[in-house]
Parts: structure tokens; C-alpha cells; sequence
């Protein structure tokens, strides 16, 4: 039931994104197979993409957190209320659900009643978990209206900062030791190419298990990883998370989340830097000096 009055109901969404290579998570999803009543949320659709929302995103920077009107009348069209559970899932091959598990933290659906289920879709069908097949549909941004008096309550989003941060933290000339900001940087190999000074690398694929990308390593060895980058997950520094778009960054989030770190309650000590390298590595009002390879 779509309506607030038959009480809080369990929620699957699929959040199946593919970075590189021809698969297509939306189009997966509405093929089928998928969880017995599950939704699907594309990140590149519902976004700030520039074609519907130039003002919020005049750099046309891919992956850009929506607005919260957006994200509401996205709910409503999928039948979510706030005070529904909602558990995120991802198809095998696929890597980031962890930004969709960050989407509805940093739009304020209760921490309490959003999680990431750790393993694939198909784990959960061997495993006897309901499955629906059939043709679906999943609605676009573009079809949304904005303008409707949504039910679903969001927030504007939460833990996420923009560049002019970024600046301030680098512009005071501080080490990330002797400074009260730490920057992590989750990328792979492309880290090397350019990234921030002082940025501490994190890859995120060292967060998760060999065999099962979908699956974070257990919590001791989380807190192993994060000390011997020298980052103390409970450091009363403020963590900013850096990436290639804002969308590995949340992976460390979680990770930081999973060994205890208190993220939500102050939505400055944990944030993502959503424009992420692909904002600060072109935008020429960074100077040069704040762009380092170590190739």
C-alpha cells in the first residue's frame, strides 16, 4: 500500500549502477528479475541533472545530489513513505549501492529505517528470497511533477559540501595532522592521476570483500584499514570524502558509519564532496598548486 495509514511497510530498492562497461541497471530492472515489490532508483536520473535543473547544476557535473522536490515526487511515484524501511540492493557486478543508501541518510529518511543489504541480488534469490519476473516500469525524473504538494517530507541534503569548502580547507595551508579537517579519497587507480594535497587514500574496493563487491569487510577489519591510513574513525576532525563524481566517496561514509563513527547527527563532521574530482580537477578557479599527481 501506498498510503501512511496502513503503518510502516519493508521497502527493497534496487540501486544497480554501472560505472564503466554497456549494462544498464534501470533497464535490468524493469527486464526482471528483481525483489518481489522492489523499486528501482537510476542515480543519473534522479539527480541535479543539468538538462532539467541548469541553475542547481551549471557545470553539468555527473551524479549531482537531487533536490529535495525531486527526490519527494520520486518517492511518491514509488509508493515510499518516511516512516518505511527501506533496504538497498545491487545486482552482481555492480559496486556503488552505497551512494543510494547515502541518498535517502543525506535526503533525511530516518537512519534508523534505511539499510544496505550486503550481498548481491542473486545471493538473495539462491537463497529462497522473493523474486518477481515480468516487464515494469520505472518512472523517470522527466515525467515527474514538481510543482504537486508532495507527501513524502524530505530535507535538503545533508552531509555534503561544495567546492568553496575545499578551497578553505586547502587554503589554510595546514597538514591534514596539524589541521582539523581530514580529506579521504576512495578512487582506484585514477588517485594517482591528480587528487588533493594531503588527501589520504582509501581505495574503496579495499572496503569490501574480494569476492563480493557488495559485501563491506567485517568491522575489525574496517577500523584496521582506516588506522593504518592514520585516520581514527571517532577523530573529532571533520571527515570530507572526495572522489571521481561523489559517488565511491559513500562507500567510505558507510565503512566510517560501520566502525562507529557518529555521521548523522552533525551534518558537518562527515561529509561527501559531491562535485568530487570531476568539479576540482577542471574547474579553473582551483589554482593548479591544489591539483597533485604522484605518477
Amino acid at each position: 500500500g501506498t498510503a501512511t495509514h496502513d503503518g510502516p511497510k519493508l521497502v527493497f530498492v534496487d540501486g544497480s549502477w554501472y560505472h564503466r562497461g554497456d549494462r544498464n541497471g534501470r533497464l535490468e530492472f524493469e527486464d526482471g528479475p528483481r525483489v518481489a515489490g522492489a523499486r528501482h532508483i537510476d542515480m543519473d536520473d534522479i539527480a541535479a541533472h543539468p538538462d532539467l535543473f541548469p541553475d542547481l547544476n551549471p557545470k553539468g557535473l555527473p551524479q549531482m545530489l537531487p533536490p529535495a522536490r525531486l527526490f519527494a515526487a520520486f518517492m511518491d511515484e514509488c509508493g515510499i513513505a518516511n516512516s518505511d524501511h527501506v533496504i538497498i540492493y545491487g545486482k552482481d557486478g555492480c559496486v556503488f549501492t552505497p551512494r543510494i543508501w547515502f541518498l535517502f541518510r543525506s535526503m533525511g529518511h530516518d537512519p534508523s529505517k534505511i539499510h544496505l543489504m550486503q550481498g548481491p541480488f542473486e545471493e538473495w534469490e539462491a537463497k529462497g528470497g522473493s523474486v518477481e519476473s515480468g516487464r515494469t516500469m520505472v518512472p523517470q525524473a522527466a515525467d515527474l511533477d514538481l510543482g504537486r504538494e508532495p507527501s513524502y517530507r524530505p530535507a535538503d541534503a545533508k552531509n555534503v559540501v561544495g567546492m568553496e569548502d575545499i578551497l578553505e580547507v586547502l587554503d589554510e595551508g595546514r597538514s591534514m595532522a596539524e589541521g582539523d579537517t581530514l580529506i579521504l579519497d576512495p578512487r582506484g587507480s585514477t588517485f594517482s592521476r591528480g587528487h588533493m594535497p594531503g588527501a589520504i587514500h582509501i581505495p574503496y574496493s579495499s572496503l569490501v570483500e574480494r569476492d563480493n563487491a557488495l559485501k563491506f569487510k567485517p568491522k575489525e577489519e574496517l577500523l584496521r584499514i582506516f588506522q593504518d591510513a592514520g585516520v581514527a574513525a571517532n577523530t573529532d576532525k571533520r571527515i570530507i570524502c572526495s572522489c571521481g563524481s561523489g559517488v565511491s566517496a559513500c562507500h567510505l561514509v558507510a565503512a566510517l558509519e560501520e566502525c562507529g563513527r557518529d555521521v548523522w547527527s552533525d551534518d558537518r563532521k562527515t561529509v561527501i564532496y559531491d562535485g568530487s574530482w570531476a568539479e576540482f580537477g577542471f574547474d579553473p578557479e582551483v589554482p593548479d598548486k591544489y591539483r597533485v599527481s604522484s605518477e
